[in-house]
């Protein structure tokens, strides 16, 4: 029988009903338990630091969402154990609706209806054409790529940028370092996707902003980290970005006093762009289990060296 080790937000008895239906023979129980410390494997979110490192029988670490940052700043998680991320379709759904919806908010000026709501004004502005905008997505991987595509369809001019180079239909592709001017030149909306590395750490700062169209709109759905904060403020007290839609934030929860709660051009989302959903994950999950038991290499397995 496996034993799996559960820690995270998520609730227990929903992931165990639905790994039954792609597993047999094994128990999900409690990391923190004594049981779950002599755990085959561990599924995971944020758990304590130094707690994996303990557990004698580990032999992969399963993370609830896409992200492993939190994981990688953890020195004492086990780097010769597989590390295994999720790459739910349903994440990669949910991620790109809440881009489409807020990058559609600024584009087609919602912002000034509500307004002309609020004050009962019947004023009509010309409306801009998705084939007017030039949308960039940062990092077209398995949810940026699906992002991308999805903007497509809609009528935008869509690009990305990768560490390597892709093809994407209906979709230019820029990777490297090199590629990076040329992909931010213009954009209208950026949408960061990317996952956070020291690479991207602080990516999006005044320079990068100074390379967009005048008046141009972040959506970040990557990590908070990736953003400098107060280049951000700067920017858009300048003109240079007319706005942000933000789902994630440096620090978690964002502090009551931050300056982004009550900015008048920033929307913040409590970090809910794409929520794990159990139904969904549970196959993937259940397939790098069976993988990892049999001594197979997992599907989404992290390289420590690249940091995703």
């Amino acid at each position: 029988m496996t034993t799996i080790g559960f820690y995270g937000g998520s609730k227990i008895d929903g992931w165990r009903t639905k790994l039954g239906r792609h597993l047999d023979d094994f128990t999900l129980v409690d990391l923190m338990s004594p049981e779950g410390q002599l755990a085959d494997i561990a599924l995971v979110w944020a758990p304590p630091k130094g707690q994996l490192a303990k557990m004698p029988n580990l032999r992969g670490i399963i993370m609830q969402g896409q992200g492993v940052d939190y994981m990688m700043r953890d020195q004492t998680v086990p780097r010769d154990v597989p590390l295994v991320r999720l790459v739910d379709p349903d994440m990669s759904n949910a991620l790109s609706h809440w881009a489409i919806l807020a990058a559609l908010d600024f584009w087609r000026d919602a912002a000034y209806y509500r307004d002309c709501q609020t004050s009962k004004t019947w004023q009509p502005i010309v409306q801009r054409p998705a084939s007017g905008a030039k949308i960039g997505i940062m990092g077209v991987g398995a949810i940026g790529g699906i992002m991308a595509q999805r903007f497509a369809a809609l009528g935008f001019e869509v690009s990305g940028w990768a560490r390597s180079m892709r093809q994407i239909d209906n979709v230019e592709i820029f990777s490297g370092d090199d590629g990076l001017a040329p992909f931010l030149d213009g954009l209208n909306i950026l949408v960061s996707v990317l996952p956070l590395t020291p690479a991207t750490t602080g990516i999006m700062n005044h320079q990068l902003f100074n390379q967009l169209a005048k008046g141009a709109y972040i959506i970040n759905g990557g990590r908070g980290p990736q953003l400098v904060e107060a280049d951000l403020l700067d920017a858009i007290g300048s003109g240079q970005i007319a706005g942000a839609a933000l789902d994630v934030f440096a620090i978690e929860p964002l502090p009551a006093d931050h300056a982004f709660w009550t900015h008048p051009k920033i929307t913040i989302w409590p970090h809910v762009a794409a929520q794990t959903n159990p139904k969904t994950a549970a196959m993937q999950v259940a397939a790098a289990i069976t993988a990892i038991m049999a001594g197979r290499e997992p599907e989404n397995r992290i390289d420590w060296a690249r940091g995703y």
